[in-house]
């Protein structure tokens, strides 16, 4: 009976068509590289991770659809999973539709779908919306609270997150976890309650929470922001085996507030005590130099370079910025060329430092150069950066190039500032212009319809580009 059952012929021969009887006699290398072995009759589907995250919610969802017509009522962990991916992707469509299996399947109030649904709410920037899941839930916990007050501080209301903090005990009776006192503390750090910070930081110790790393680090920030950075220290003295993310934060803290050598010697300390690869990996080469920069310290910023060159890092425009300014205040400007030519996108400031410092370097030519370039690229001028301009001109009695940046200010008036005209006014005279010189300086506010308006105009014409 069981041997005519149609079932077991149809796996009979779909036994006999997967396997030839002729590869059956072959040894197992054999079978694997015969050119002659029949290919499968048809091909297996993708695996789901090579799936977009849109296909894999329409079959999830068409699942859901299945479930739904048989009555089958889905585990909450299914629609938690769901949620998640929905919140990680940042896709509102697809979490609105999971929020509607979950009303229909009546898990909308369980607690961790909820949670979920708060998290992809939030995550997608509907902060109404994830208010109004945690108003409805009728059993809350911890991680109901901290993911709403995490979803306040992200959006930039740290004030509001602070009062949910305070809420989370009177209301539910809900002790804060790791995560939450964490994130408290950064909405501490954000607004400079320091009085907040000190009653938190006495809830941690109280809950024995003080050892934990990121609990740890958030404490050092918001002292150090707060401007305590001796607390900062004290907790940081506190650790026995302190983190690079720790060490990190103690860096940054010492560096914003002007205690450079302190900054230093803990990058020191740092570096000593980790390897060298993952410290820069997990510091961030730009939190090393920043140090040098404030402290004027070459030696150990050349030290950070090289590992730089010799891990092969690619800087970022942080590290190449403070690199050049370390450069430029040291006065080694060729150093700090070559790295300002490497950044993608250079500011006003960073082409202001440049020009003044090839200037203050005696290296004129450099430094107008630098300025005509700058000028070319469109991305601004100020007043300051065109006084250092003519005083390279200065410098190199450059009378030509002193009149193409004099048809500039008369184009943008904004540039018509007191030290540009003064400027002008010193390189006609040492060019022995001191006519033009004298008419910039009794009437200084009609400087485009008095001073040698001839070669004004024409410098206006001409472009700068034509100095390159």
């Amino acid at each position: 009976m069981l041997a005519s059952s149609p079932h077991r012929l149809f796996f009979k021969a779909q036994a006999s068509l997967s396997v030839p009887r002729s590869s059956q006699r072959l040894p197992t290398p054999a079978r694997r590289y015969d050119d002659r072995s029949p290919r499968p009759l048809r091909s297996s589907p993708p695996p789901a991770c090579a799936w977009s995250f849109e296909k894999r919610m329409q079959e999830s969802l068409a699942i859901l659809d299945l479930m739904q017509a048989q009555s089958i009522i889905p585990d909450p962990a299914l629609l938690c999973t769901l949620l998640k991916t929905c919140a990680d992707a940042q896709n509102l469509h697809f979490g609105k539709l999971v929020h509607e299996k979950a009303i229909h399947f009546a898990l909308h109030t369980d607690t961790f779908v909820a949670n979920g649904l708060v998290l992809m709410y939030s995550k997608c920037g509907h902060i109404r919306a994830a208010h109004q899941v945690f108003n409805e839930m009728p059993i809350r916990n911890v991680v109901s609270w901290t993911t709403l007050i995490s979803m306040y501080h992200n959006t930039g209301f740290p004030r509001y997150a602070l009062n949910l903090y305070l809420s989370m005990g009177e209301k539910d009776g809900i002790a804060p976890n790791a995560f939450t006192y964490t994130t408290a503390l950064n909405c501490c750090a954000s607004t400079r309650d320091l009085d907040m910070g000190v009653r938190i930081h006495k809830d941690v110790m109280r809950d024995g929470c003080d050892n934990d790393d990121f609990v740890v680090v958030a404490l050092i920030d918001m002292y150090a922001k707060c401007g305590r950075v001796g607390l900062a220290r004290q907790v940081f003295d506190g650790i026995v085996d302190p983190s690079i993310e720790a060490c990190t934060a103690m860096i940054e803290g010492h560096s914003v507030s002007d205690q450079a050598k302190d900054a230093m010697d803990l990058v020191r300390q740092t570096l000593q005590r980790q390897k060298i690869a993952k410290v820069a990996e997990q510091i961030g080469f730009a939190t090393m130099v920043r140090p040098c920069v404030t402290n004027i310290a070459l030696r150990q910023g050349q030290e950070i370079h090289a590992h730089i060159i010799k891990f092969g890092h690619k800087p970022g425009m942080k590290t190449l910025t403070s690199l050049v300014e370390l450069y430029t205040k040291c006065g080694k400007m060729m150093s700090a060329y070559n790295l300002f030519n490497e950044l993608a996108i250079k500011d006003v400031s960073l082409w202001g430092s440049m020009v003044s410092c090839f200037v203050s370097n005696g290296l004129h030519e450099e430094a107008l150069k630098a300025y005509v370039e700058m000028a070319c690229s469109n991305c601004g001028l100020n007043p300051s950066l065109v006084s250092f301009a003519l005083k390279a001109c200065l410098g190199l009695l450059s009378l030509e190039e002193g009149k193409q940046i004099h048809g500039r200010v008369i184009k943008d008036h904004y540039l018509l500032q007191h030290s540009v005209i003064h400027d002008l006014s010193k390189l006609y005279e040492r060019c022995g212009k001191l006519e033009e010189a004298y008419k910039l300086m009794k009437k200084p506010e009609n400087l485009s319809g008095e001073a040698d308006v001839q070669c004004t105009a024409g410098a206006i014409q001409r472009p700068l580009c034509d100095m390159l």
